[in-house]
């Protein structure tokens, strides 16, 4: 079942994990790694599955927002384009507000994983700055907009 933020690539029980002793990806239900010979304890191969589901559900989801935050520049320039600037306006503001908040829900679900792949250490890398790089310009943006109405109505009130 996903949380609505996960696109679902492994909402369902995986059985495969890598093997303890060469590494090499296999099924849980085997009996020996058939790459090695190296006997399958159940339990660990079960836990070991599921780790492996989680990280490749993680690492999916950061590649999602990373797709997603590439767009945030697109639809702030979409915001100046004649008859596509609401479309661009609500996307950028949406994406803005959600990617921040969709990263900090992928800290606090996959955050705790502690493992030496590659892909996940990647992952973990790509969600912290594309949280953080449109936090940044989304309240940098904020900022602008206030201090533009500031001046605005600073300068209408002096006349």
């Amino acid at each position: 079942m996903t949380d609505g933020f996960t696109i679902g690539a492994a909402s369902y029980a995986s059985t495969l994990f890598p093997c303890p002793k060469c590494n090499e990806t296999i099924d849980n239900t085997a009996e020996t790694c058939r790459f090695c010979g190296q006997p399958v304890d159940r339990e660990a191969a079960v836990e070991a599955a599921q780790l492996l589901s989680k990280i490749n559900q993680a690492c999916s989801d950061a590649s999602y927002m990373k797709s997603c935050a590439l767009a945030v520049p697109v639809f702030f320039v979409l915001r100046f384009v004649p008859f596509a600037g609401m479309l661009g306006g609500i996307g950028f503001l949406a994406l803005g507000i959600g990617i921040p908040i969709w990263a900090l829900i992928w800290w606090f679900k996959y955050g705790s994983i502690q493992t030496n792949d590659v892909d996940f250490i990647r992952a973990r890398k790509t969600v912290r700055i594309a949280g953080i790089s449109v936090f940044l310009a989304f309240l940098l943006y904020v900022i602008l907009l206030f201090l533009i109405l500031i001046g605005s109505y600073l300068a209408l009130h002096r006349r």
